[in-house]
């Protein structure tokens, strides 16, 4: 007796079938074995389907027989041996927030299927984030430390290793506080020398604009549920800056103000292309552009909203 035979045998003693039954199945084993001429435990997925149709088409097999082979093959693949069962050829799945749509088959909030030959499941989330997930993705995003998307891995099951960052030990770090209720965010944000755990040493009032308005575009661009951000910027563990913004006022007036520093950037483009200024000049033209679209900005919102230290020229 093969030691498959022997434990196939065992697990259905212990599943307490009756002796016939267990006559039956070794039998119906046997017989597919000796179909291929091969141990079972070499056999494939395929090779069962192959001798269930060679039964039905072949062999005009009654349904009892039929069944007895089917429910045998499952059982030694199921229990006796260690691999799993046989894999559906597909799979789908739809999760709805409410039973009463899941009856009448409305849209759901999130699937999972998979296709004959995929190496893995798809899947499709539109499961609502909590607001302080929400806001901590955003937040990532902006200091540009989001992980990256893996699209063969919509289901996210992949382990992703943690992959060390240069300012990973910085003593001085953007932080993050958040306000669930308010829908509301404050941040602070250090200007620091690129690269380095020390602040800049000299901080013009367009380069620490241009951060703002970088990191509230990205905030309220990522994150639908925010309506308000406070930023602060910090020079020499000092507030230089700090802007309180809300949702309104950013889709109302604020949200094009990278947009018209870019567009005007490739006008004076043109210009330099055309000669009809040098470099020192197109820098000197951008720069007064930038103040002036960052100085409207700010002029928008209310005073109590905005402070800019005299440090900043």
């Amino acid at each position: 007796m093969t030691a498959l035979r022997q434990r196939m045998i065992e697990d259905m003693r212990l599943r307490n079938l009756s002796r016939h039954t267990i006559d039956a199945y070794v039998l119906a084993v046997k017989q597919f074995a000796e179909h291929f001429q091969r141990s079972p435990e070499q056999s494939t997925p395929q090779d069962v389907r192959q001798y269930l149709l060679y039964l039905v088409q072949e062999k005009h097999a009654s349904w009892s027989r039929y069944n007895l082979a089917r429910c045998a093959l499952q059982f030694l693949y199921r229990y006796a041996m260690t691999r799993k069962t046989f894999e559906p050829t597909t799979f789908a799945g739809a999760f709805y927030t409410t039973e009463g749509e899941a009856q009448t088959g409305g849209n759901p909030v999130a699937k999972i299927w998979r296709e004959h030959g995929d190496k893995g499941p798809k899947c499709e989330n539109n499961i609502k984030l909590e607001f302080a997930e929400e806001v901590g993705k955003a937040f990532q995003w902006s200091l540009n430390r989001a992980e990256p998307e893996n699209l063969e891995d919509s289901c996210h099951l992949e382990v992703k290793k943690k992959v060390e960052r240069f300012d990973d030990k910085f003593a001085h770090k953007p932080t993050m506080k958040v306000d669930d209720a308010k829908k509301s965010v404050e941040v602070n944000f250090p200007y620091l020398e690129t690269g380095k755990d020390e602040y800049v040493a000299s901080l013009g009032f367009n380069s620490a604009m241009t951060y703002w308005a970088e990191f509230t575009t990205t905030m309220f661009g990522k994150s639908p549920d925010l309506q308000q951000v406070t930023y602060t910027g910090v020079l020499n563990d000092q507030p230089v800056l700090k802007i309180t913004t809300t949702r309104q006022q950013f889709d109302a007036k604020l949200s094009t103000v990278q947009e018209t520093i870019a567009s005007y950037s490739a006008i004076t483009f043109a210009k330099l292309g055309l000669h009809k200024i040098d470099d020192k000049g197109a820098k000197k033209d951008q720069e007064q552009h930038k103040t002036a679209v960052y100085k409207a900005a700010l002029a928008y919102l209310r005073k109590d909203q905005v402070m800019v230290s005299p440090k900043l020229k």
